[in-house]
């Protein structure tokens, strides 16, 4: 019993030995401690600063989405009639998807079948190639013959209008054949002589003033002419213009009648002559007038 209580008391001695050097020791580190607290103070009194600035933001940041809450909630409200009305669309969309899906197959089906056939798709268009080039080649040959149709052509549309002139001139000359008996020059349509009444070429005698250019180059027949439309120019009211041409002499012209005036008591109208001979061309302006035996004269 005495061995176990000595056994005890050593090693409670020895623990407090052990207790007394560890507080020696820390009672040695106190200084260093306090000196490091004391460096850290400054450090810390910032940390307890910054801790409190972030607890003012914190409430700031509280504050403004305690107030916009509201505003966000509202708009997420708002919202969402247009995600359900999205919600139905995609429903739509993915209920058509099978048909999209169907015809794009057929679609890739086509493609295949455009594909088999494209060998004999391009064997027809070599055809047409051949025979476009051969087509080109007898266009080739035929081209010099339709320049000279065209040509041929480009002198029947130059001559139609001679020739409808001509014909429009018989018809006037085959009006007055009646009259030959009292006409004061006759002697045929077909050599350039009109075949009007003598009172009624006499009044005619100055539409062409004698020192003008056309007295110069005009012909007795394209005077004739000129003569002719002038009295069927007159004598019809609603006929404001008249063309003549003499093939033979290649010289033609136009008329052109103004409006009815008055000029002593007689009705009048002034005509504007344009005729062209000779690659020239003249203008001439003549006032007729009717008398009372209704004959038009050159006043």
């Amino acid at each position: 019993m005495i061995n176990k209580f000595n056994l005890s008391q050593i090693l409670l001695s020895l623990a407090v030995a052990f207790l007394a050097f560890s507080l020696i020791k820390i009672a040695n580190q106190i200084p260093d401690i306090l000196r490091v607290v004391e460096k850290s103070g400054p450090k810390v009194d910032a940390i307890v600063d910054e801790a409190n600035l972030i607890r003012k933001e914190v409430r700031l940041v509280r504050l403004l989405v305690a107030q916009q809450t509201p505003e966000i909630l509202a708009k997420v409200e708002n919202t969402l009639p247009v995600v359900k009305q999205v919600i139905t669309e995609s429903g739509r969309y993915s209920s058509q998807l099978p048909a999209a899906f169907e015809q794009v197959e057929k679609l890739t089906q086509d493609i295949q079948q455009l594909r088999e056939s494209l060998p004999s798709i391009l064997q027809r268009i070599d055809a047409i190639v051949d025979a476009t080039n051969n087509t080109t080649s007898e266009v080739a040959k035929w081209r010099p013959h339709s320049r000279g149709f065209l040509s041929e052509i480009a002198l029947s549309r130059e001559n139609i209008p001679q020739y409808l002139l001509r014909a429009e001139n018989i018809v006037i000359d085959a009006k007055s054949i009646g009259k030959e008996a009292s006409s004061g020059i006759v002697s045929g349509f077909f050599k350039g002589v009109i075949s009007l009444p003598f009172e009624v070429v006499s009044g005619l005698a100055g539409i062409v003033d004698s020192n003008s250019r056309s007295a110069k180059y005009l012909t007795a027949a394209d005077v004739s002419l000129m003569q002719e439309k002038v009295v069927s120019l007159l004598n019809d009211k609603n006929q404001s213009k008249a063309v003549w041409q003499n093939i033979e002499s290649d010289n033609r012209g136009t008329i052109n009648k103004g409006k009815l005036i008055k000029r002593n008591q007689q009705n009048c109208h002034r005509l504007t002559f344009n005729n062209y001979f000779s690659k020239e061309r003249e203008t001439l302006k003549e006032l007729m007038c009717i008398n009372n035996d209704g004959l038009w004269r050159v006043m």
